[in-house]
């Protein structure tokens, strides 16, 4: 008859043995393949945030520039002179460069 010391180290030595099967290699190139995907799109969220951060501030530049030219713009200019202003039709420009940026294409619109 086994003492309650010897069956507690019989338990332990079957817990702690080497396992009897091998591991999946299946499943363990799974894995492996899950996370080098995800390191991937990981590096390719970090480019896409920095490459929209620099846009923005980019934006916002040029959208401050045209603010100023609009305030800046002589106040008595008669219509029939000049019929769009400068930044008026900057913002166009800006306009049509963000569609060009967003490619809608890509995006899914």
């Amino acid at each position: 008859m086994m003492s309650d010391d010897e069956r507690i180290d019989a338990r332990l030595g079957a817990f702690f043995s080497a396992p009897e099967a091998r591991p999946d290699e299946a499943f363990v190139t799974r894995i492996e393949r899950a996370l080098l995907a995800e390191r991937k799109l990981a590096a390719a969220r970090v480019a896409a945030w920095r490459r929209f951060r620099g846009e923005t501030a980019a934006s916002l530049a040029i959208v401050v520039a045209f603010a100023l030219l609009w305030r800046l713009a002589p106040a008595g200019l008669p219509l029939d002179q000049l019929a769009v202003g400068p930044a008026a039709a900057a913002l166009l420009v800006l306009f049509l460069w963000f569609a060009v940026e967003l490619r809608p294409a890509a995006t899914g619109w």
